[in-house]
């Protein structure tokens, strides 16, 4: 027995090769208008273990120790205006922040980090660091888990309009 295979037209070919290319394409432009990827490409990472994050530009739920990608502004010279940081959200509106002798640090009195190594580098003594304050609306706290995370404790809160989205850690 032989088996007869029809040849399909080309016209037809194209037109299921449009559509099914049309559809690839209307899905890629979805999940990119939605998720990007981020590529933290410092030597020392403010989360340890991780380098690549998918981030979640839609998902602006702000939750308490999940982890943000947000911009920089006013962090000169240490970083441009505008470049983007992954830290964890460790503070929302309300919140009572404490930074006590040797640089440890406390939200609602409960133990997040310590450390204050960035403060010689940026021309500060540790002390300048030390204080107490309850966080306004519209302002949070955000740190990485190493101490050599430059980050809320060295230039204060993000606000709202700042916040690019969640970042879940990939690898």
């Amino acid at each position: 027995m032989r088996l007869v295979v029809k040849k399909e037209s080309w016209p037809r070919f194209c037109a299921k090769a449009g559509i099914a290319l049309t559809i690839i394409w209307a899905a890629g432009t979805a999940f990119a208008d939605r998720y990007r990827i981020g590529i933290d490409s410092q030597v020392v990472k403010c989360i340890p273990g991780y380098s690549v994050y998918l981030i979640d530009k839609k998902d602006l739920e702000l939750k308490r120790d999940a982890i943000y990608v947000f911009t920089a502004r006013g962090l000169q010279p240490v970083y441009e205006d505008g470049t983007e940081m992954v830290k964890y959200l460790r503070g929302i509106p309300g919140d009572h922040i404490a930074i006590k002798y040797q640089g440890n640090i406390y939200v609602n009195d409960k133990y997040v980090g310590y450390g204050l190594s960035h403060a010689e580098k940026i021309g500060q003594p540790e002390e300048s660091f030390l204080g107490e304050a309850k966080l306004k609306p519209g302002n949070y706290w955000f740190m990485g888990t190493s101490d050599q995370s430059f980050d809320s404790r060295y230039w204060g809160t993000v606000k709202d309009d700042q916040i690019i989205g969640r970042a879940y850690p990939l690898f």
